[in-house]
């Protein structure tokens, strides 16, 4: 089967989609050949009227601003897995002008072996095979997958492994040019008693690294892992926040911040490239939403500043009510297991989107968050070395079925 092309925008829905979706009509569908729309000639008008020769209103001149970075995109939607048989599956919010973003193939049907979603960071899905344990990394919106190197390490040997994408930091020296970002897809994995250790795959070199440490921590929630500012962050049963740096090779642990010492229900997420932490009491009468400075915390100065704060908004005084990891604009995500409803909030508690309620109870609330983005694996850049030792490695695994699979995609394109 040849790879997917992606030149007219398309997608398939997924009829199995435990959300009750009557707007299913209005679909935002996302390729590789999305574009931005045209600003209208009223537009250009306004911003003609609004520029006077290049002076302001007070006769000064102007001066020119530097190009700033995009905003952050807001949450895209969620995958889940279903209980009854441990598919996956995406439910995407109700985005602005009353359309969804969906993706072309929520189940991933379109591997050549089922999978389990683990993690997902900035548009690209870690996925991992049912039947060979490999390791996929797919950007599930523009219907491209790449198959990694096998790795070196039993990942399972004691339990789930604990898996984050992470992106190389843009300002680093190691940062690639011509808009080219890589990326790493880390693994904690546990030893036994309470032992945990570390593999790493790097798109730049193509290569698995196994880390040269090991972090005593209990328990790593799996279900906690998020990719921010180069290192793969997860909480433990002990209260404290655990990390790894892939380009440096280093591991360490931390406290949670003070305040969810009163707010004890807290979540990891990442805010505009950041990491953070919400945290609220048992009643959401109160939710915190703290941000880590990592240049603080490796000083040893307190990390933790505020980033927000409200009263719980539409779930206050819900006692079940459970925060979700947030990815991408400053939002606060919970789950509402009465009403069966993801909300997302800003930091001043408004509600400014829902998913739900869910309708036939078949789903795992584990959610990953996912941010929709046209993220282009490039398998033109991965020179023959590397093309040579990835399909040397994968290919009798899948038998012909590796034929079907692009494995030469070394990095993400962000634009």
């Amino acid at each position: 089967m040849a790879e997917a092309e992606c030149e007219v925008d398309w997608v398939m829905l997924d009829s199995d989609n435990p959300a009750d979706s009557d707007d299913d009509d209005l679909i935002l569908p996302l390729s590789s050949s999305c574009t931005t729309p045209a600003a209208s000639d009223s537009d250009e008008n306004d911003e003609e009227e609004s520029d006077v020769d290049g002076e302001d209103l007070y006769g000064g001149d102007i001066e020119e601003e530097s190009p700033r970075p995009p905003p952050p995109r807001p949450l895209s939607g969620i995958f889940y897995h279903t209980v009854s048989t441990d598919e996956p599956g995406y439910l995407a919010f109700d985005a602005l002008r009353s359309a969804k973003q969906l993706i072309p193939d929520p189940r991933f049907s379109a591997f050549p072996e089922p999978v389990a979603v683990l993690a997902s960071t900035r548009g690209l899905v870690c996925v991992r095979g049912e039947t060979t344990g490999s390791y996929y990394v797919a950007n599930p919106s523009t219907f491209r997958r790449v198959l990694l190197p096998r790795h070196a390490r039993d990942h399972s040997a004691f339990g789930d492994p604990a898996v984050v994408v992470t992106f190389e930091e843009p300002d680093r020296h190691t940062a690639a040019v011509d808009g080219i970002e890589h990326y790493h897809v880390v693994v904690a994995f546990n030893l036994g008693g309470g032992v945990w250790a570390f593999e790493s795959f790097s798109s730049r070199t193509w290569e698995w690294r196994v880390s040269s440490g090991i972090s005593v921590v209990e328990q790593v929630v799996p279900a906690s892992g998020v990719g921010a500012i180069g290192r793969a962050f997860w909480r433990t049963t002990i209260g404290y926040i655990l990390y790894y740096d892939p380009e440096k090779d280093y591991s360490d642990a931390f406290p949670a911040p003070p305040e969810v010492a009163t707010r004890p229900l807290w979540e990891l997420g990442e805010m505009e490239g950041n990491l953070c932490v919400t945290c609220m009491d048992e009643r959401v009468t109160e939710v915190a939403v703290l941000c880590l400075n990592m240049d603080h915390l490796l000083s040893g100065v307190s990390p933790w500043s505020w980033a927000g704060q409200f009263e719980g908004g539409m779930l206050r005084n819900r006692e079940d009510a459970e925060l979700l990891r947030s990815q991408g604009a400053a939002e606060v995500v919970m789950w509402d297991p009465t009403e069966e409803r993801v909300v997302a909030m800003d930091l001043d508690g408004r509600t400014t989107r829902t998913i739900g309620p869910l309708t036939d109870g078949d789903y795992n609330a584990s959610f990953i968050p996912f941010v929709a983005s046209i993220a282009d694996i490039n398998s033109e850049r991965l020179n023959a070395k590397c093309r040579a030792g990835a399909a040397d490695s994968n290919t009798p695994n899948l038998g012909a079925d590796a034929n079907t699979l692009n494995l030469t995609a070394p990095a993400a394109k962000v634009h």
